[in-house]
């Protein structure tokens, strides 16, 4: 079993580190590994969410079992009455077990009534087709808005996909 609450800082260390982890994972085969080691420092994830968790304009989530352990979490920032998922992540071994949807559902009733956001978006990787799928089921769909970036001889792209809420 499965439970969701909003993440504190002392939270800080499980998510980053389940940042790093996943990442790691998710992104293997998505991006060159010299820009995957670049772009994911578990250091660097330490202090972005030493300073991100305590902004009032940033709502996290995370999950945990009845251990209390850690195993995932999504965070999301509110501009105006519009709102963007910037991370949604589970340890590897936690996928496909219903907690992504938890999470999602978790930041969906939170953005939508107490956060009056009139929309919810986010980017994915243009190659990453499982989590588009994933952002499908959910109603989000893609705007036609995608952000390049020009890596040695890779080209990066992320699409961002939007839901009205």
């Amino acid at each position: 079993m499965f439970f969701t609450r909003k993440a504190t800082q002392s939270d800080v260390s499980d998510i980053a580190h389940i940042h790093f982890e996943s990442w790691n994972a998710t992104y293997s085969n998505l991006l060159p590994k010299t820009y995957r080691d670049k772009e994911n420092n578990l250091s660097q994830k330490m202090e972005m969410w030493e300073k991100l968790l305590p902004r009032s304009d940033v709502n996290t989530w995370i999950v945990y079992d009845a251990e209390d352990t850690t195993v995932g979490f999504i965070s999301y920032f509110k501009k105006d009455h519009k709102c963007e998922i910037t991370t949604l992540y589970l340890l590897p071994q936690y996928q496909n077990l219903g907690i992504g949807t938890k999470l999602m559902n978790a930041v969906l009733i939170d953005a939508s009534q107490y956060n009056s956001c009139s929309s919810l978006s986010l980017w994915v990787l243009r190659t990453n087709l499982s989590a588009i799928r994933f952002y499908e089921k959910f109603g989000f769909e893609s705007d036609g808005q995608c952000d390049e970036e020009l890596y040695e001889d890779a080209k990066i792209i992320d699409i961002r996909m939007v839901k009205p809420l």
